[in-house]
This record gives structure tokens, C-alpha cells and sequence, in this order.
């Protein structure tokens, strides 16, 4: 680029003794030289503002004298910007605008006022990835307020979320995204009328893990998911009578380093494991989900099968502040993960399909650790269970959240995911903000569903304090997850309909009281469904206390 600005316009001096005239246009004998290296112009460019200093209007620019100089120097700072704009408008001049600024006083001046010239952001896999985002921030920041344009050069789909996530914090100005390689693809933003004043305008973010799977015959990514032999789009728009809504969907071989990302304002995430050849990487999510701090929503959905073990030392929590809505869903990485997230906003809790008949290897952290957790030992009930080693996994993972982040946790869905009769125990007594609790396929015994009842208690912690009946002289009850108002257990055959419907009414009769005297909430909605153990007598006599509250059995 710089030796076709010479060849058309030459800046050499005669031969003989070379002469400074007053104005002149001098070049910088070590800027310019084939020798420096594109990374070391980027960094010799990526500089504080105070270190080169321009000048701060274009009126301001000390335009050179033309007398006896070259007549690129003659040219006025409006004729140069658009050479050097038109300089920039090639993948293969990439780092032309800090090429320019390195050639003389002048046209730095001119390249750092005009924000023209940083409008076109080119960013290639094969760079190192904190030049790359050195790079996108500095052409960002200096292309500002203008709309800038981005070409990411990929030929692995894995690259792509790294080069982009310094980008995806500023989308208010991205005009246009433009991905070559494997993945051919271009988003005009202008053509649609996304709400740019909120910054962020990708709602969600959808990643495939396939493994091996996303591995072409040559060893390369190759992106398998198609839609009439076509290769699925990665921005994705769902028009609607609001304003349209911007997902990026992204099928990878494995989850981007946390070290090659830049954080991006991302709010909901899902991740999936295409096939059982992805083994689940806890240590790489968990370091990746550092990298979202403005996370609200978090969907991953795995498969049951044992990953690689956890050693010591290698797990670090992870806080989400905003995090308000967690799935995870067959996995056997539950514990790993409920134990290491800090979320003291989380809100809604949804376990799927974690209950697994193996043992469990996977955390060899776990049995190192001195001394061993609160909860740690068996289950001294020991009441009948198909799945112990995932019982007890869910439930020192659900503890040890609840212990960490003391969320205000308002709805529990355990869909075919179970625990200890300890661990729910220990949970009721903590869950005093539970408005909904939903539990399918569960082997708990009638010693949970008793938990449902009223208690008496002479220290209470957890409840409501002081709540006495009139005609109670005992002293005072209060019941675990007062504030549940929703209850649903569908396919848990191991209950039996005595214990339901003594547990229920009772707690019902208390509740009821309780919430005409203002003290709390009760039950609204209960739902049992394909429980062998409760006949239609067991409904009839719940029908007599709930009324329409009891919505099928």
C-alpha cells in the first residue's frame, strides 16, 4: 500500500545535499521499513493518546507548504483522507491506517481526526488473540461515532466467538459483519430496526459442542448442521411486532479459552453436546462462563455419561451476579457446577434428567478435600433409592450453592433428578422464599413428603416465628417453604396416598389459618399425577380440604 502511494506520487529528494524547507513534510527514517513486522506496527500503534498528542480539530492541521515539495504534500487533508480510506477498503490491508499514521507527522494527524479511515475492521484467526482485540478496540475507539464494518477471516468456526467478543460489547455501531473461511456469511445490522440504545442487541447465544463430530476428513472444523444442504446462519433474526430479536448461533468443536475471549454482554446462554463423543469439560465452562458477567439465563444440556476427573485445585467458583434462570439437564456434572457458581440472584432452578444408575468417579477433588462438607456422609435414613451416586451428587451440589450464594430461589423443577432424604431436608429449611416446587420421577420416600406438614419447633430458624393457633396450647408450629403457594409430584411411586394426604391437609389447614392472619402464604395449585400408591379414595379425601385447588390426580 505505502510503495503504491510512492510509485504515484514520489517523495524522494534530489540526489546531493538534501534540504529542509520551512513546512516540509520530514519522514521518519525508522518508521517506515520492510523489516518491521505487522504485530510490531500494531503495537508500536496501540499507544496512550498523550504519547503521540495530535492535534485536537482538522482545522488545526499545519498543512505544508507546496514550494519545491512532492504533490502528495500539496494535497489538502480531505483529498488524502479518501486515499487513505480507499487504502483500507482491503482484506489485504488490514493494518494499512497505522502504516499511514507511521510515515510522517502530518499524516498521522490526518489518519488519527478522521475516523473514515478506522471503519473497516479486518481480524484474521492466525494473529495472536490479544492483538486481535487490541486491534478491534483501537479501531472501535477511532472510528467513533461513525458505524464501523467487521471481517472475521476463520477457517476454524472455533475462532470466530474469540475475534468477535471484543466487538459484541459496542454492537450499537456495527453496521456490518462479514465471516470467510469455512463459514461464508454476511449480516447487513442496518437493514433492520434493532433497539441499539440498550448496546448489546444479541439476545441469545446458542453453541453446539460437537467433539470429533465437527471434525472434517482432512482433520479440519467443518460446520455439519445444515438446513437444505445450506450451512446454518450464525446471526439469526426472529422478527416479531416489537422490535426484531438477534440470536448467534455457533457449532464448535469445544468451548472457547477463557484467555482468547474478551468479555461479552451476552444475558442468555445455551450450550449443547451434540453427541456422546463431547465429554464435558467443567473446568473450560466454568472458566468461559467468567467471561459473561452480564449472564442472566444459563441452559446446558449434556449427556450421562462420566467426563475426564476433576483434580484438586483445578475448580475456582464462579460469580454471576445477574444470573437468574438456570437449566442443566443430562449431565452427571451437577455437583461440579452448582458447586462452584455464585449466583445470589438466581431465581428459578431447573434439574433434568441427572439421575443416573453408576457410580460416579469424576471428582476426585471431592475426596481430597479436609475436612470433608457438611453432608458428606450417608444418608441416615436410608430409604430406597435407583439412583444413590447422582442422589448424592444433586445434593451436595444443590448445598453447597445454597450455602455459597443464598439465592432467592422462588422456583425448584426436579424432573427426573433426585436426592438424599437428608438433602431435603436441609434444603426445606432453607428455601423460605420457594413459591413453586416441582419433582417428577423421584424415589423419595413418605419421610420427604412428611416434610410438607407443620412442624413444632422450640428454636426456630427458618418459618414463621410465634405462629400459635387458638386452640393449640403446645406451643409454637411453623411448616418448611412457607411461601410455597405451587406443588406438583408426577411419577414418584414410591409415595404413598396416606402420607400425601395427611402431609397436605394438615399443611393446608395450617396455612390457610396462617394466611388469614396476614402471616404467610398458602397453597394455591397441587397437582399429583401418576402415583401408583394414590387411588381415587386418596383424592376424594384431598378434594374435601383443597377444593379446586387440586387440579388432577
Amino acid at each position: 500500500m505505502y510503495a503504491m502511494l510512492c510509485g504515484l506520487f514520489p517523495t524522494t529528494q534530489p540526489r546531493g545535499k538534501r534540504v529542509r524547507r520551512p513546512g516540509s513534510c520530514q519522514r521518519r527514517p525508522e518508521v517506515v521499513s520492510c523489516y518491521i513486522s505487522a504485530p510490531q506496527l500494531v503495537e508500536r500503534a496501540l499507544l496512550p493518546a498523550s504519547l503521540w498528542a495530535p492535534t485536537s480539530t482538522m482545522s488545526a492541521i499545519a498543512t505544508p507548504r507546496p514550494l519545491g515539495s512532492s504533490p502528495i504534500h500539496r494535497l489538502p487533508p480531505e483529498l488524502l483522507i479518501d486515499i487513505f480510506v480507499a487504502c483500507s477498503d482491503h482484506p489485504s490491508d488490514d493494518l494499512s491506517p497505522i502504516v499511514i499514521t507511521q510515515v510522517c507527522r502530518y499524516w498521522k494527524d490526518v489518519a488519527y481526526l478522521s475516523p473514515r479511515i478506522w471503519q473497516r475492521i479486518y481480524l484474521y484467526e492466525h494473529h495472536p488473540s490479544t492483538l486481535s482485540h487490541d486491534q478491534a478496540e483501537w479501531w472501535i475507539h477511532k472510528s467513533e461515532p461513525l458505524p464501523f464494518d467487521v471481517r472475521i477471516e476463520a477457517h476454524t468456526p472455533d475462532m470466530i466467538l474469540p475475534l468477535l467478543s471484543p466487538v459484541l460489547s459496542r454492537m450499537s455501531r456495527l453496521r456490518k459483519c462479514t465471516i470467510a473461511g469455512t463459514l461464508q456469511e454476511e449480516f447487513d445490522f442496518s437493514k433492520y430496526t434493532f433497539d441499539r440504545s440498550k448496546g448489546d442487541i444479541i439476545e441469545h447465544l446458542n453453541i453446539v459442542v460437537k467433539g470429533i463430530s465437527a471434525m472434517g476428513p482432512l482433520g479440519l472444523l467443518e460446520d455439519s448442521e445444515t438446513i437444505d444442504e445450506r450451512p446454518v446462519d450464525v446471526f439469526r433474526v426472529r422478527t416479531s411486532d416489537a422490535s426484531p430479536e438477534l440470536t448467534m448461533h455457533l457449532s464448535i468443536y469445544a468451548l472457547p479459552l477463557a484467555s482468547a475471549m474478551k468479555p461479552i454482554p451476552i444475558v442468555s446462554l445455551y450450550i449443547s453436546e451434540y453427541t456422546l463423543d463431547v465429554t464435558t469439560d467443567v473446568v473450560r465452562m466454568l472458566n468461559f462462563l467468567r467471561c459473561l458477567p452480564l449472564l442472566e439465563t444459563f441452559h446446558f444440556a449434556g449427556w450421562p455419561q462420566e467426563g475426564e476427573p476433576i483434580l484438586p485445585g483445578l475448580l475456582q467458583p464462579v460469580r454471576l451476579m445477574k444470573l437468574r434462570s438456570l437449566l442443566l439437564r443430562s449431565t452427571c456434572s451437577v455437583r461440579a457446577i452448582l458447586a462452584h457458581l455464585d449466583a445470589p440472584a438466581l431465581e428459578e432452578l431447573y434439574l433434568e434428567h441427572t439421575n443416573v444408575d453408576f457410580e460416579l468417579r469424576t471428582d476426585p477433588y471431592v475426596a481430597q478435600q479436609s475436612p470433608p462438607e457438611e453432608g458428606e456422609s450417608d444418608d441416615e435414613a436410608h430409604d430406597f433409592s435407583q439412583s444413590p451416586w447422582s442422589d448424592h451428587a444433586t445434593g451436595m451440589g444443590l448445598r453447597a450453592l445454597l450455602r455459597r450464594s443464598r439465592p432467592p430461589l422462588r422456583v425448584l423443577h426436579m424432573d427426573y433428578a433426585d436426592m438424599r432424604t437428608k438433602d431435603f431436608r436441609w434444603c426445606f429449611d432453607r428455601l423460605d422464599r420457594l413459591r413453586e416446587f416441582r419433582i417428577v420421577g423421584s424415589d423419595m420416600s413418605d419421610r420427604v413428603v412428611g416434610m410438607l406438614a407443620p412442624v413444632r419447633r422450640r428454636w426456630l430458624t427458618f418459618g414463621i416465628a410465634n405462629a400459635r393457633a387458638a386452640d393449640d396450647p403446645r406451643g409454637v408450629w411453623e411448616v418448611r417453604l412457607p411461601s410455597l403457594t405451587k406443588l406438583a409430584i408426577w411419577h414418584c411411586q414410591r409415595v404413598s396416598g396416606d402420607a400425601l394426604v395427611q402431609a397436605l391437609r394438615e399443611r393446608v389447614r395450617f396455612t390457610d389459618w396462617a394466611a388469614e392472619e396476614g402471616r404467610m402464604a398458602t397453597v394455591e395449585s397441587v397437582a399429583i399425577v401418576g402415583c401408583s400408591e394414590f387411588l381415587h379414595h386418596h383424592g376424594q379425601l384431598l378434594a374435601d380440604t383443597l377444593g379446586e385447588r387440586l387440579r388432577g390426580t
